[in-house]
């Protein structure tokens, strides 16, 4: 959901108020003017005032009227979705040559299955009304394990691109016994990953604490699009359209029977004084009362899955930006998020922003395999290359992640490393050995790829492969 954070969600209880406070000696009403402000300039003033207790007090102020729109919200959209298309990039790196990023086994990548949606629904909705209840005992833990797991990914996603761009950096240290090698690159990247979650725990609550934050959440992002995979638009609808009622539900329904919206309370911290960290979070420009716009991590990964889908449709189907179905999800999204931010602005509350990226990503996308003619494929996740052949750029997937030439082999029984469609035994792929890794004919066509011209269509002009 789109909400608040903290300080805005104080600084919406502090609008000017009328307070009627009973006489003792007289029935009549009296009225308070009152003014909230924030605990910050409170402190100021309360601190001024010990120092001064003979001196009046004197205040100006004005009513507090947000503007519709400012460079911060521009930011926090531009920051979204390039994190979509980033974890695009980081979910199709086994389709590069020697990519850092690819995962080194399968076990590292886990696949969606047809449980999942469902699965995902009740144990989300389950953990969001035990936080509710119980926030005050459980929001250490959280905090606890964002820094645990934050550290995690940003050491591994360091670590894995200091030795490849540095091979000096593969110089080993020690090892530590039945566990690993400990290289200087390992050192390097540690010392990185618990800088910046030390100054994230430090400052979480600070002003500047949001920068912190980011980098922790970006890494997070991207590495769930590496790990956890689509297979198809049938699954990505499912879990999607699940999801898009359970924002749903749980932003605007679910005060109906909790006494408030259960998502905007657990997000903002259930009157802890802490906000839940899985938050995007950038700082308003020119806001005197430091409010800052805040976008959940699963408004981005959610979708973001759905993207990176259709970037490995794309590629398999070798296709090249203008006649895929990545880019127009992509364009989707960034005006989904407009849409978002504008009915933040209307109604003045916390947003279940998924109610308008599902159309936005998901809608976009079988509007356009249905007007395409391609929604069959799609649905089944079976690449589709355009008639006239290969239209992609350069030769595609003739290596394995590990970098070793694909070669036409007889395949063992067993599912497509592209796809993940089943392969039948000796049936002919493109396959490394060594690696255990193979690409079906739908994926990758048997013999050499094409060579093409800079506007992506085929040439009879060979180009040889590096």
């Amino acid at each position: 959901a789109l909400v608040p954070n903290k300080t805005a969600a104080s600084a919406g209880s502090q609008k000017v108020a009328d307070v009627h406070v009973a006489s003792a000696t007289s029935q009549d009403n009296i009225t308070i003017f009152v003014v909230g402000v924030a605990e910050s300039i409170g402190n100021k003033l309360g601190d001024w005032n010990t120092k001064h207790p003979d001196d009046p007090v004197r205040l100006s102020f004005e009513v507090y009227s947000p503007s519709f729109f400012d460079l911060s919200q521009l930011l926090m959209i531009s920051m979204a979705t390039s994190l979509t298309v980033a974890g695009a990039f980081f979910s199709t790196a086994d389709l590069r040559l020697g990519s850092p990023l690819a995962p080194r086994s399968s076990e590292e990548v886990v696949e969606v299955d047809k449980w999942f949606p469902l699965a995902f629904c009740i144990f989300g909705s389950g953990m969001l009304v035990v936080l509710y209840f119980l926030m005050r005992y459980l929001i250490y833990v959280i905090i606890a394990c964002f820094c645990i797991g934050g550290a995690n990914t940003l050491m591994e996603l360091a670590h894995v691109n200091l030795r490849y761009y540095f091979p000096g950096l593969q110089r080993r240290l020690c090892t530590v016994p039945r566990c690993f090698e400990v290289e200087l690159s390992h050192l390097l990247a540690g010392s990185f990953a618990l800088a910046v979650v030390v100054s994230w725990l430090v400052l979480r609550n600070d002003p500047s604490g949001w920068f912190f934050q980011d980098i922790i959440g970006a890494a997070f992002l991207c590495f769930i699009q590496r790990t956890l995979r689509l297979p198809s638009i049938k699954l990505a609808a499912g879990l999607l359209v699940f999801m898009f009622f359970f924002d749903i539900f749980w932003v605007f329904l679910s005060p109906l029977l909790f006494a408030k919206s259960v998502m905007v309370e657990v997000a903002t911290g259930g009157g802890t004084g802490e906000t839940v960290p899985m938050l995007l979070r950038i700082p308003a420009i020119n806001d005197p009362l430091g409010n800052q716009r805040m976008l959940g991590f699963g408004d981005v990964a959610l979708p973001g899955l759905l993207v990176s889908f259709l970037r490995r449709f794309d590629i398999l189907s070798r296709r090249p930006l203008r006649r895929g179905y990545f880019a127009p999800a992509v364009c989707g999204y960034a005006i989904a998020l407009v849409v978002t931010l504008v009915a933040l602005y209307i109604m003045q509350m916390g947003q279940p922003a998924l109610l308008y990226l599902v159309p936005g990503t998901l809608g976009t996308t079988l509007v356009l395999g249905w007007k395409r003619g391609e929604l069959k494929a799609l649905w089944e996740g079976t690449p589709c290359v355009l008639d006239g052949g290969f239209v992609g750029r350069g030769a595609l997937c003739d290596y394995c992640p590990g970098g070793h030439q694909l070669q036409p082999k007889a395949a063992e029984a067993g599912v497509c490393d592209g796809c993940r469609k089943p392969v039948e035994g000796g049936q002919t792929v493109m396959d490394c050995r060594l690696c255990n890794w193979y690409l079906c004919h739908v994926c990758r066509p048997t013999g050499p790829s094409p060579a093409v011209t800079l506007d992506g269509e085929p040439s009879s002009v060979q180009v040889a492969e590096v």
